[in-house]
């Protein structure tokens, strides 16, 4: 049997739950602050993981300057929702293969 190989970088929890939340508002931007609030996240590990995943140009990050503070809006890239839908597909193909191969699970 087949089984794909799952994007690792995708694959990771809060990767994956930024890159579905974000994939919801496509193609609008959101704020960093409400990612943050809305996924429970610390802005330590949404820097982080927001950071990988723009250097894989899944995600853009842009700094703006209103009421002189620094606010940053994200939002997923075309290869984002790309790489999004190719990891769910071979997501579910796998499931479908697991569950085929255990009649356990059907």
């Amino acid at each position: 049997m087949d089984y794909p190989n799952l994007n690792k970088l995708i694959h990771e929890q809060s990767r994956l739950k930024i890159l579905i939340y974000l994939s919801k508002k496509f193609p609008s931007k959101t704020t960093f602050t409400k990612v943050r609030k809305d996924l429970n996240m610390t802005s330590g590990n949404l820097s982080i993981q927001l950071k990988k995943l723009e250097e894989s140009n899944l995600i853009n990050q842009d700094k703006k300057i209103e009421k002189n503070k620094v606010k940053t809006y994200i939002n997923i890239t075309n290869t984002g929702i790309k790489s999004l839908n190719q990891y769910l597909n071979d997501l579910e193909s796998l499931l479908s293969n697991i569950k085929g191969d255990n009649d356990e699970l059907n």
